[in-house]
């Protein structure tokens, strides 16, 4: 694609701005109206209004001559118009109009689109040449006969030129038609509804989270594993033959995202699957064409299910996550049987809020858990009484956040822990359990194996438990030895995955005799090790699902492009603003937490490490990941704020799990070298930055992590000076909120600050609060407020924000005046707020889609 460079718009002509609420399936929903508050319902059009052969790549097809003002063409103009390639903001050609006598004024008519009467629509085109360029609407009734039209004053060539109108009543369609006077090309041709849902802009093979290996319909030894989905296209369930290496079944799970864990009963052959989302049990016998929901135990303001493990007799038994905030108790176990749901035992710990890692170990009829993000061992009977075998853990994991994975049986339990990265700081723990004589259990440690990778070890077959380390060339099986201690390197068994678990099956295969060794990583890798043979395949599975993903952030590229970032497991889009046929998506990139563009590359700040990487859209086009920048360290792992500023990229970040100290800090785009400030934060995350005059200023929130409470009360305005580097901080005007959620500066260097339904005017120079007003007294944040929960920006003299999904602007001089007289223009959208080139601003819209505003209309 070529570009003429940055889209600027001119030469636009208004009709009368009106919008009016139609009746339509696809509203967003709007919250109630509250102290006056009236928040609209509008329409939203669900697709990309598109012309046809809008870039003149197919010629002159699906357009008409005209005069460029409603009428046929003049004499001598019929076949004014040619295709040059001399010039193209989209693809190769573009239409001009020599603009020669006795031709010199000329037009052209696009096929028409469907539009609502009553919407006011908005039309723009790539312009270049010597002569003069504008636009027009043709309105049509259902007929296809004018009804009305709108043209523009024609302007000189060079830019991109719009026109806005509103739909008369009865009309049914409208028509771009495009005037030249002189030499005039055209390219690029679009229009636009007021409110637009973009459609899916990240779609791509399934990731997965969870694997278990067992037995289909046919006895066939398989792989049950979860594609990851969104809110808006669930998870998949994918059955993989091992032997024959082929996916032989896909299930919708309506209503889940993801799985972390999955497990077969031993009994029935029933496969459960723990569902996040909206949390729940899912259960699918092999065979079915659907999964049903059992529910979800009785815990209370349980956030995820993890740790599915099954008794010999097909007991289930799993572990929980819920956020403290909310009034979750702490780690906790349940149970699961022909009776229904229980809760399982005490809550084993209120400092840890994850109950990660369960395994049922049946020799001695015992149930192991490991938490995090604080971590602790438990064993438990199957009475419900438990021991803490925290004492197991070696000083470095317990300087750690997780015991994250675990498998059980033939007496010995391995237990995966330590920071979770699998980059050399992870420990496989062996541990030999048995009973006394009153029938106590007990565990003594065998083994420790530092630097097994995600997610630990087989269970233990033949005296022999399998797995991989980190930092080897093709990351091979080892096996250990629990009894003897010997460790040995199966060089010709080099699997090169991460994975999801290490299983023991019989493949039931004469090839493949006794038991086998089977992994299963995220990109859908499947591995086998027959242990009797030495036989090892690897094999990269075809036919797995394609899922379309949520949309974690955005950003306006400086191609023009809206490029996103996808939640949880990685994935890039790429949209073209007005064109939903062009849109791109690749399976690269990780979980952005920010992005910004900055000096021709885009920025991000990813989950869960806390890298700074960056990339030109040409690499993502390449199938290239983002390069890494920088890791922010000093334990963080989600930077929500970023900014760039001079040869600088800063950002503000939130605490990884275990830490409580938020930071603020600068990548030195010269050297790549990460500067990272916590210990003057404190006990905040900063998740929103702005500049002004020399400085750096960030909204804190007393929210540091997701596994924690909060120790301070109220957030503050942090102020960084670039000069020396200092950090102060600065009370809110008004005490007692919980974070300063958005932070913008104007043109006249006014700093406006969101903060939960507050809005603050500070002016840097002086260093003074300038004004306060609560804005919104309705909209109060809930018990935790994300990092994503407010966003301002400056766009066409105005203060735009997006506050947990109401978008609202107001006049900063009018602000400063003292009545900011806001202005709600829609609620219910998602989070995230930016403008690209035409002037329309974009918001997160339905898990997976965009959707596009057109301020003129509003």
């Amino acid at each position: 694609m070529r570009r003429a460079g940055p889209r600027r718009r001119a030469g636009a002509v208004v009709g009368a701005v009106l919008l009016i609420a139609v009746s339509a399936p696809t509203a967003v929903p709007a919250g109630p109206a509250a102290d006056g508050i009236d928040v609209p319902e509008p329409r939203v059009q669900t697709e990309d209004l598109l012309i046809a052969n809008h870039s003149f790549e197919d010629g002159l097809a699906n357009w008409s001559a005209s005069n460029g003002r409603g009428e046929p063409p003049g004499e001598h103009c019929d076949d004014a118009a040619r295709i040059t390639t001399d010039w193209a903001s989209a693809g190769e050609q573009s239409l001009q109009f020599p603009g020669q006598a006795p031709c010199v004024v000329a037009g052209a008519v696009s096929e028409p689109v469907e539009v609502v009467a009553g919407e006011h629509y908005s039309a723009y085109a790539d312009t270049a040449g010597s002569g003069k360029a504008a636009l027009g609407l043709r309105f049509l009734d259902e007929s296809g006969d004018v009804i009305d039209s709108v043209h523009g004053e024609r302007v000189a060539a060079g830019d991109v030129v719009q026109i806005s109108g509103t739909a008369p009543a009865d009309a049914a369609a409208v028509a771009v038609e495009l005037a030249a006077q002189k030499t005039v090309q055209f390219d690029n041709v679009l229009v636009t509804a007021p409110f637009t849902a973009t459609g899916n802009q990240i779609t791509n093979r399934g990731t997965f989270l969870a694997m278990a290996a067992g037995y289909d319909q046919n006895g066939r030894a398989v792989t049950f594993t979860v594609a990851t989905g969104s809110a808006a296209d669930s998870a998949v369930l994918m059955v993989t033959d091992i032997v024959e290496q082929r996916v032989t079944q896909t299930v919708k799970l309506p209503g889940v995202t993801g799985s972390w864990s999955i497990e077969q009963n031993p009994v029935t052959g029933v496969v459960y699957i723990a569902g996040y989302g909206a949390p729940g049990l899912y259960e699918w016998q092999p065979g079915d064409e659907a999964a049903q929901r059992v529910g979800t135990p009785p815990i209370d303001h349980l956030g995820m299910m993890y740790g599915l493990t099954t008794t010999p007799e097909g007991v289930l038994y799993g572990g929980a996550w819920g956020e403290p905030t909310v009034g979750y108790a702490g780690a906790q176990l349940w149970r699961y049987d022909d009776d229904g749901f229980e809760r399982f035992g005490p809550v084993l710990t209120d400092d840890a809020n994850y109950t990660r890692a369960v395994a049922y170990e049946a020799q001695n009829e015992a149930l192991w858990a490991g938490t995090g993000t604080v971590p602790h061992l438990y064993g438990c009977d199957t009475d419900g009484s438990c021991q803490d075998f925290t004492h197991l853990l070696n000083d470095d994991i317990l300087a750690k956040p997780w015991v994250y994975g675990m498998t059980a049986g033939s007496g010995y339990v391995q237990v995966w822990a330590g920071d979770s990265n699998s980059t050399g700081g992870d420990y496989l723990i062996v541990l030999r359990t048995w009973r006394d004589d009153a029938g106590t259990l007990q565990a003594e440690v065998v083994h420790e194996v530092p630097g097994v990778i995600y997610n630990g070890a087989t269970p233990v077959v033949d005296d022999k438990v399998y797995y991989t380390v980190a930092g080897e060339e093709g990351l091979p099986l080892h096996s250990l030895d629990v009894v003897t201690g010997e460790e040995s390197v199966i060089a010709d068994a080099k699997g090169e995955i991460f994975s999801r678990a290490w299983e023991i099956i019989d493949l039931r295969d004469p090839e493949w005799p006794g038991p086998s060794v089977v992994g299963f990583n995220s990109q859908a890798n499947l591995v086998a090790y027959n242990i009797e043979t030495g036989r090892f395949a690897r094999t990269e599975l075809d036919g797995v699902p394609d899922v379309a993903l949520g949309v974690n952030d955005l950003v306006d590229g400086p191609d023009g492009r809206i490029w996103s970032a996808a939640y949880m497991s990685g994935g890039t889009g790429a949209y073209e603003p007005m064109r939903s046929d062009e849109q791109q998506s690749w399976n690269v990139g990780r979980q952005a937490e920010s992005m910004i563009a900055y000096q021709g590359r885009i920025y991000q700040g990813t989950y869960p490490n806390g890298d700074i990487t960056t990339y030109v859209p040409a690499d993502i086009v390449d199938g290239q990941e983002p390069a890494t920048v920088c890791r922010i360290g000093a334990g963080q792992n989600r930077p929500y704020g970023l900014l760039g500023v001079g040869d600088r990229i800063y950002y503000g970040s939130q605490a990884e799990y275990g830490h409580d100290m938020g930071a603020i800090g600068y990548v030195d785009l010269d050297t790549g070298e990460c500067t990272t400030f916590t210990e003057q934060v404190g006990h905040y995350s900063v998740n929103t930055l702005t500049a002004a005059d020399g400085l750096v200023l960030g909204g804190t929130s007393i929210f540091f992590s997701w596994d924690g409470e909060p120790i301070e009360d109220e957030g503050q305005l942090l102020i960084f000076t670039e000069a020396d580097e200092t950090i102060e901080v600065r009370d809110l005007p008004v005490r007692g909120l919980r974070s300063l959620d958005a932070l913008v500066t104007d043109s006249d260097g006014t700093v406006w600050a969101y903060a939960a339904g507050w809005l603050f005017g500070y002016d840097p120079a002086a260093d003074e609060w300038i004004s306060q007003e609560e804005i919104f007294p309705d909209w109060k944040p809930g018990d935790r407020i994300p990092g994503n929960y407010a966003t301002m920006i400056e766009h066409e003299g105005r203060i735009y924000g997006n506050a947990a999904g109401r978008l609202f602007s107001f006049d900063p001089d009018a602000a400063r005046a003292g009545a900011a007289d806001v202005e709600v223009h829609i609620q219910g959208l998602g989070p995230r707020l930016i403008a690209d080139d035409y002037g329309h601003l974009y918001t997160l819209y339905g898990s997976t889609q965009l959707m596009r505003i057109n301020p003129d209309a509003l």
